[in-house]
């Protein structure tokens, strides 16, 4: 089991965060860029010491008033997205170096490192060193030598960042595989993919400016977003206000009607969360059903997958709301960037979740 709760200072900015993952947990950590997940990241790998607070680790205290384990002894392991190989040793002189670290006998660390490069799929790179192997190849060959040594603690810093588009899905797949079979491992994983939370992580924990502004099931997390940020890397649109009977109340008052959700409070902050496949655009006011209509300015089209996705402007609450369109719907209605537009989404494919604070 993990269980943080630590602050610590690094000149103006401030991280102060408390959570647990149970035994065999893998959580997920996301967030904007200066959100604090390298600064969590040093602290659970002890590069940097909390001002205040406890760290634990397997019911091993790593940090505490008086007590701070230095990293070598942490039994922690890292895989980032740079794999880090000892250019001078071969794949099998790479992970054996670790268990050899510890202590452990020439042969029986060259067993163990024979071992886990079977593990990965990489038993016939055992000969090769770093330069004869592709960058999937080092990564295979990384998170053997990462989990040699049976750590605590697996720390997954963008593991997959730097690999191509072939290379990422078999190696992303090959993780959760070793994972899934690793279970007194604890893992936290840092990255900016929601593929990755998805395919990895049990749950998910949102950093915003050092504090956690969200944290849960993976799933329920990335399908019910609190926060812009948590919304964009999920592919939805999301409207903060405040809760009012019809759904959400921006600042200008206008309303954005949707399907309250057993945590909404009125008068309190809310979010309302929606598809851009649900957004229609419009060159005039639709009539018709209820529904909910704003008008907005194209900024910008983009491809995405086998749709256009139209990025709006308007009022800063509407600001950054997608609409995914088909190309002919796009040459239909003869969209280009400045083009003064409706969007319209039915209420029914607004869901409305109350959040914590202020946005």
């Amino acid at each position: 089991m993990i269980d943080v709760e630590v602050t610590v200072s690094r000149g103006d900015f401030r991280l102060a965060v408390e959570f647990a993952a149970a035994p065999g947990e893998v959580l997920a950590v996301l967030g904007p860029n200066g959100a604090g997940k390298s600064t969590l990241l040093d602290v659970l790998a002890g590069l940097l010491r909390p001002d205040t607070g406890r760290l634990a680790v397997a019911g091993r205290t790593l940090s505490d008033r008086g007590v701070h384990v230095p990293p070598h002894r942490r039994g922690v392991g890292l895989l980032s997205q740079d794999p880090l190989l000892f250019p001078h040793l071969t794949a099998l002189g790479n992970v054996a170096f670790g268990p050899r670290a510890l202590g452990v006998g020439r042969r029986a660390a060259e067993e163990r490192a024979r071992a886990w490069l079977s593990e990965v799929d990489a038993a016939d790179l055992a000969d090769r060193r770093p330069r004869a192997l592709s960058g999937g190849q080092q990564q295979r060959v990384a998170l053997a030598r990462a989990l040699a040594t049976d750590p605590a603690l697996l720390l997954l810093d963008e593991p997959f960042a730097a690999l191509d588009v072939y290379a990422a899905p078999a190696l992303r797949g090959l993780v959760r595989r070793v994972l899934r079979a690793s279970t007194d491992t604890q893992v936290v994983l840092v990255t900016h993919d929601p593929l990755d939370a998805l395919v990895l992580a049990d749950r998910v924990l949102v950093l915003d400016r050092g504090r956690i502004v969200e944290q849960g099931p993976t799933k329920t997390v990335l399908s019910a977003p609190r926060t812009p940020f948590t919304a964009r890397i999920a592919g939805l649109d999301l409207i903060a206000g405040v809760a009012c009977p019809a759904g959400v109340r921006v600042a200008d008052g206008t309303v954005v009607s949707g399907v309250r959700g057993a945590d909404v409070t009125e008068g309190e902050p809310a979010v309302a969360v929606f598809r851009p496949a649900a957004v229609a655009i419009h060159l005039e006011r639709p009539q018709g059903s209820p529904r909910n209509v704003f008008a907005a300015t194209v900024a910008a089209l983009e491809p995405h997958g086998d749709v256009i996705r139209v990025r709006t402007a308007g009022p800063d609450w509407l600001t950054g709301v997608t609409a995914d369109l088909t190309a002919a719907a796009v040459a239909d209605l003869g969209l280009t960037p400045g083009d003064e537009v409706f969007l319209a989404v039915k209420a029914a494919e607004v869901d409305v979740h109350g959040v914590a604070g202020t946005m």
